[in-house]
């Protein structure tokens, strides 16, 4: 049983590394904005959190709304 785990330990790293690093990003990004698509942040902090590599996944290409720009 040590073994399988030794040989798989180098490929769960970095997908270990991965999740938590999309995880952080997609979450700073959405304390950061003001509006967010859908606009219930809450929502989306459980998608992120609880849907794994997936969730922050579909919040950064999905959930992101821009700010409207002023016309001058």
């Amino acid at each position: 049983m040590f073994d399988t785990i030794t040989e798989v330990l180098p490929f769960l790293i970095p997908l270990f590394i991965i999740e938590v690093a999309l995880l952080v990003i997609a979450l700073v990004d959405l304390i950061k904005r003001e509006h967010v698509r859908g606009g219930n942040k809450v929502v989306w902090i459980l998608v992120i959190v609880l849907v794994n590599i997936i969730g922050p996944i579909i919040y950064l290409t999905l959930g992101r709304e821009e700010r409207p720009r002023d016309s001058d």
